[in-house]
């Protein structure tokens, strides 16, 4: 399911839009500036390596992404709340296998500099806010299974930013919100148990963490179901998209069918139109 909208220019009604929308907004530990340095990192890692078993879910969010760069020319990809690098290293070898060069920069309101080894892939040391990106800072605008932690009038300041600047915007969701990925979830202590040995940069912090004293499979547990609570469906990022047209960019949100996973999962695309 996709709809892409263009029109007329009208920035009113966006505080209206956010407080009518209806969402169920739950305490995840990852986004408390309280919670542990070495907590979330052992949290954003787990994520990362788990991306990394999940090649047809890489391959529909590549494709997608494929359809605001242009073929034969560089790619500039400006990646937010990147937490360990999330899918990024594998999005880009695939979108290289079908001849796009990508360059991505990687940032987040706490950066994780160590976690990349791609050359094609560097970190921003400094710490950026997704709904306020510096102008400096081009290039295909990307998140993947972040945007769900905002609430809506930050959402849609993240959108209006990029609308504002007429900058593209790609945002992916790994979840659908039903029952059936609710249930899905109750595999994860087992996940985390099997996987965390795996991530990288490895730290024996993560293990003692994960084994000695089993924190990060309950975290993860809690924050992925509580994920799934908060995903905006495409009808709600429709919505928040109200008001943010003109005739010199265009929305497309949909939702993606992955075999493997439950429901079809939320995508967004914004783009300037040339």
């Amino acid at each position: 399911m996709t709809n892409t909208t263009h029109g007329s220019t009208d920035q009113s009604g966006g505080r209206l839009i956010c407080n009518r929308m209806r969402r169920l907004h739950l305490f995840e530990f990852g986004d408390q500036q309280w919670f542990p340095q070495l907590l979330r990192d052992a949290e954003t890692a787990y994520l990362a390596t788990a991306y990394r078993l999940l090649p047809r879910l890489l391959r529909r969010w590549a494709e997608r992404i494929s359809t605001v760069l242009h073929a034969g020319e560089p790619a500039e990809i400006l990646d937010l709340c990147s937490g360990a690098g999330g899918p990024i290293p594998s999005i880009v070898d695939e979108l290289e296998r079908h001849g796009y060069q990508a360059r991505v920069r990687l940032t987040d309101l706490y950066p994780n500099p160590k976690t990349t080894s791609n050359a094609s892939v560097v970190w921003l040391a400094e710490s950026v806010d997704a709904t306020r990106v510096s102008p400096e800072l081009a290039g295909v605008r990307t998140m993947f299974s972040a945007f769900h932690h905002f609430r809506p009038d930050a959402a849609r300041a993240i959108l209006k930013d990029a609308f504002d600047h007429r900058r593209a915007i790609c945002i992916f969701e790994a979840g659908s919100g039903t029952l059936l990925a609710a249930a899905t979830m109750l595999g994860v202590p087992l996940a985390v148990l099997a996987l965390m040995p795996f991530s990288r940069p490895f730290r024996w912090a993560y293990c003692a963490f994960t084994y000695l004293i089993p924190l990060m499979p309950l975290i993860v547990l809690w924050d992925g179901m509580v994920s799934l609570l908060r995903i905006y469906s495409p009808e709600q990022m429709k919505r928040l998209t109200e008001g943010l047209q003109a005739p010199d960019y265009t929305w497309e949100i949909g939702g993606i069918h992955v075999t493997g996973f439950a429901g079809e999962l939320p995508y967004l695309i914004g783009r300037p139109i040339l």
